[in-house]
């Protein structure tokens, strides 16, 4: 044990939430300029199950391809397993969609994600929709509300997917607020300003305080640090 907790001190081997042990930052930054997802999913995946039963949520790792986001993990909690699927959903990224990857940009690109909205963004929705991108860049975590009460578990799983019901980015939680809360995500950074990937917790079946949205995203954003230390500026495959 003390060869080990020397050598995770060192950065040559990384523990995991889950306790157990990868290669490091230190020794994978000599060895690889770049990681697979796998690799990088061996740290993730714990810190997601972890968070899937603290919560009792569903959470989903998803990255940006092109001008799509692909879901390609997930944790669910017990009360959750039904709600999860071993199948890689796909969701096209068009404005107001994939926020968070587009929040870090510069203006040129964001013009263009924004212009690529279909069908296209009103001057007011465009406008929240920038609102949105400086919260995001402000806290490194976003918030999604239904715009349907969440009446039963079964009227929360027929949301699922359906982002006509959901409104993005609530710009400010109050602690004594209940909200019908559809999402809470947070980027992973491979450096500073670039977005690797996301974690999102969803699945939520009831109003929830503002105060436990708030120690929620707490933990997720802290989650999203420690794997971002172990990517360490590499890229992704």
């Amino acid at each position: 044990h003390s060869l080990l907790a020397s050598l995770a001190e060192a950065g040559y081997v990384y523990r995991t939430v889950g306790k157990t042990y990868v290669l490091g930052p230190a020794l994978a930054r000599i060895a690889q300029a770049s990681l697979s997802p796998a690799l990088v999913m061996q740290v993730a995946r714990p810190e997601m199950r972890v968070l899937a039963d603290e919560f009792d949520v569903v959470c989903s790792a998803y990255r940006l391809i092109g001008d799509e986001i692909h879901i390609y993990e997930r944790a669910a909690a017990l009360s959750h397993v039904n709600w999860n699927t071993s199948e890689t959903l796909t969701v096209a990224a068009n404005a107001p969609v994939g926020g968070m990857f587009h929040a870090w940009q510069d203006e040129a690109e964001i013009a263009a994600w924004i212009a690529g909205a279909c069908p296209p963004l009103k001057a007011a929705a465009e406008a929240a929709l920038r609102d949105s991108l400086r919260v995001m860049r402000e806290r490194e975590y976003g918030v999604g509300v239904r715009t349907l009460p969440l009446k039963s578990p079964k009227a929360a799983r027929e949301l699922q997917n359906r982002p006509e019901f959901t409104a993005d980015e609530v710009a400010a939680i109050d602690p004594r607020k209940q909200y019908q809360l559809a999402f809470v995500t947070a980027p992973v950074f491979a450096r500073p300003g670039t977005v690797a990937f996301g974690l999102s917790l969803a699945g939520f079946v009831a109003p929830v305080p503002g105060k436990t949205i708030e120690a929620m995203a707490e933990r997720l954003r802290a989650a999203c640090d420690r794997i971002g230390e172990f990517i360490a500026g590499r890229k992704l495959l």
